[in-house]
């Protein structure tokens, strides 16, 4: 796997390809061999290619890393938490510090720190994953790329601690 510079360089080599393959596209649907209607999915996945390669070249860039939003104790621990769907609507479950589990529809910070959470951003090694709410040529279609802490730093080839390199606690 390449990193840093050298991983720049080829996204930059990916863009070029990309950029290439678009503009063979339009000669051909503008000398009539195809047609615009026969291009729309290549077209589609091949711009998301080079916006995509261009946000990682910018990622590398600045360091490799991103903020993610984050759950922690009013104390600043972090707590492993995640938005469960119930029958009584969404829920956030929380594992503590201590082992117990806490459950809350809070949303604000105030409903938060009645259960003793609160909001932080954790500055974390960040990668692109493709996600999508569709299955098909329509997720395909309507899919972004988005980010994700990774477990590896890009822009070093350093591996990423359980750690965050930086908590902020979110203004609300």
């Amino acid at each position: 796997m390449k990193y840093g510079q050298e991983l720049i360089e080829q996204l930059e080599k990916e863009i070029k390809v990309l950029q290439d393959s678009i503009s063979n596209r339009i000669d051909r649907i503008n000398d009539g061999s195809t047609d615009w209607d026969d291009c729309f999915m290549s077209q589609r996945c091949e711009s998301r290619g080079i916006d995509t390669a261009r946000r990682k070249i910018e990622l590398i860039k600045d360091g490799g890393c991103a903020w993610f939003r984050e759950y922690a104790t009013l104390d600043g621990q972090l707590v492993d938490a995640q938005w469960c769907k119930t029958q009584w609507g969404s829920s956030l479950r929380a594992e503590m510090p201590d082992g117990s589990v806490v459950w809350t529809t809070a949303r604000t910070a105030k409903g938060l720190a009645k259960k003793g959470l609160k909001r932080v951003k954790c500055k974390r090694p960040a990668w692109f994953k493709f996600s999508s709410g569709n299955s098909g040529m329509l997720g395909v279609y309507t899919g972004d790329y988005v980010l994700f802490p990774s477990d590896v730093n890009y822009a070093t080839g350093e591996g990423a601690g359980a750690e965050p390199i930086e908590i902020m606690d979110i203004e609300e």
